[in-house]
């Protein structure tokens, strides 16, 4: 989904098992990682009301190194040891589905 106002476009991404999204400048690529996440100027208020977590561009940009995968599914972290994310952007908004 694109949304828009006068600063500009943002497409918003949309976790599909997590209550989480994020937004880019751009609409991602099929098959390539997303690489400019963003703060967006608007009030996301809306997205909040609706039990949805909005995640900075710092937070995306954390290395997957420095974050606490323990609770993951053996199935996910053997993902996550074939395809090597570099941050957890990468970890959230892939296409390895």
């Amino acid at each position: 989904m694109t949304i828009s106002d006068d600063s500009g476009s943002y497409t918003v991404l949309c976790h599909a098992h997590l209550p989480v999204v994020a937004f880019t400048g751009t609409p991602p690529m099929p098959g390539l990682p997303v690489r400019d996440f963003m703060d967006v100027p608007l009030n996301t208020g809306g997205f909040e009301a609706e039990g949805l977590r909005v995640l900075s561009a710092d937070e995306l940009g954390t290395p997957v190194a420095r974050l606490d995968l323990g609770d993951l599914a053996r199935a996910e972290r053997v993902q996550i040891r074939h395809w090597r994310p570099q941050v957890l952007g990468d970890l959230l908004f892939n296409w390895w589905d």
